[in-house]
């Protein structure tokens, strides 16, 4: 089974979300957390901070496994976590990004799990 993480990014009641490129064959053109697919020998957690590192330039640490799930052949976490740094995306794989409050992100074509996890978030009240 392949691994995959996504860092949920929270910013005063606002949620990071990255548009994924038209390259992806999974959900081009639709709205998600930044994460990806592991390397071979990758644990979650490293996984998770080399992804954000690479789609939007942060620095993610994880602090708590959100979320986790199966999807197709992929078990996937979500994580929580603390971050710092400027946004740059990569645009080869993200076309934007945007803060999100709860009803906005609601609006926008979401991909996997995102808008369960966006629902879960205002549950907590976190977003």
């Amino acid at each position: 089974m392949v691994l995959a993480a996504s860092g949920i990014i929270l910013k005063n009641k606002t949620i990071l979300l990255l548009k994924r490129s038209n390259y992806t064959e999974n959900y081009p053109g639709f709205w998600g957390c930044p994460g990806g697919r592991a390397e071979q020998g990758e644990t979650a957690e490293q996984n998770v901070i080399r992804e954000v590192k690479e789609e939007c330039n942060l620095d993610f640490t994880p602090t708590k496994i959100f979320k986790t799930g199966t999807w197709k052949n992929r078990k996937y976490y979500r994580f929580l976590g603390n971050w710092k740094g400027e946004i740059k995306i990569q645009e080869k794989e993200v076309a934007d990004f945007g803060w999100f409050s709860y009803s906005e992100a609601l609006k926008l074509d979401l991909s996997f799990d995102y808008k369960e996890v966006i629902e879960l978030l205002h549950k907590k009240n976190l977003l």
